[in-house]
């Protein structure tokens, strides 16, 4: 028995390795191009924006999109070193540091606009509930990883925390999904646009349940 538990907790370890290097690999690379087009180009009419000539020039919409994806990318990239386990147990300072930009980049940046975002999404009705859905889940799971840490109760702490970053990793799953449903699969573009706003983040939040559910200790 002894062997056998030793050998799934092996299986259970490289399997949340492989991933958490996936997920980085991907946080890191987004956070790079997004950086480098937004802000560094300055390129208006990348990709998302081609598609919101409408509002693009609207102060508020504009503003409100900056933000998010400022708040959003600060978070995508800090996000997978809160569970590294050698972070939290040796240098906790960091962690602590590191944290409070993360939760503060999502409650008080890319949550709020991400919100008043939705309202505008391509898509109809059906993507303006899925986002606004998301972004309600994801400033409340965030405040909710901060109460439990604040009240000291670590492993609620961070059950909430994988939740708030699978929210946050729906950045990475919008930006494959489209393109892949639209020029691999040939979806019509107007249901990928509907189809968007809850395949980004459901199945995210579906796994991380499943993870809390089976090994919790681990995450």
């Amino acid at each position: 028995m002894d062997h056998l538990q030793m050998n799934s907790s092996i299986i259970q370890n490289s399997f949340l390795r492989f991933g958490w290097l996936i997920i980085t690999g991907f946080s890191v690379f987004l956070f790079s191009t997004t950086t480098l087009y937004f802000y560094y180009y300055n390129v208006a009419d990348y990709n998302f924006l081609e598609k919101k000539q409408e509002v693009v020039f609207n102060v508020f919409w504009r503003t409100a999109f900056y933000i998010h994806i400022t708040g959003g990318m600060i978070a995508l990239l800090l996000g997978p070193f809160q569970f590294v386990k050698r972070i939290r147990n040796k240098f906790i300072k960091w962690h602590r540091t590191l944290g409070k930009i993360y939760l503060a980049s999502i409650l008080f940046l890319a949550g709020p606009s991400g919100l008043f975002m939705a309202f505008y999404a391509e898509g109809g009705v059906v993507a303006v509930i899925g986002f606004t859905v998301m972004a309600l889940l994801w400033v409340f799971t965030t405040y909710m990883a901060y109460e439990t840490i604040r009240k000291k109760n670590i492993q609620a702490h961070r059950a909430w925390m994988t939740r708030s970053f699978a929210l946050t990793f729906a950045a990475v799953i919008l930006r494959l999904y489209v393109p892949i449903a639209s020029k691999v699969f040939h979806v019509p573009f107007h249901y990928v646009e509907a189809s968007s706003a809850w395949v980004s983040w459901l199945p995210n939040l579906i796994v991380a349940e499943i993870l809390l559910l089976i090994i919790p200790k681990k995450l």
